[in-house]
């Protein structure tokens, strides 16, 4: 469950960079599908807010994920060690 979080943590990073690098640049791209379009900042009608948000939400998410396993792995651990054999 550790290995779970510390990969959780890593696929947390990644999307922060993709974040912060998207804010620097102006410039979001979809996830998946078209990328080939991209939506700019400066663009009333571009879903650049959209995508940014949910970059920020995918990081957000896997911290949490990544933090949850964390605690119920020290949990089992000590569920582990206090068990009878």
């Amino acid at each position: 469950m550790r290995f779970f979080a510390i990969i959780c943590y890593a696929i947390a990073l990644y999307y922060g960079y993709t974040a912060v690098e998207t804010m620097r640049s102006g410039v979001a791209y979809a996830m998946r599908g078209d990328t080939a379009t991209p939506h700019r900042r400066d663009v009333a009608e571009s879903k650049y807010p959209k995508y940014l948000a949910a970059r920020w939400l995918f990081a957000g998410g896997f911290i949490a994920l990544g933090a949850v396993m964390q605690v119920f792995a020290g949990r089992f651990e000590k569920l582990e060690n206090n068990a009878g054999r």
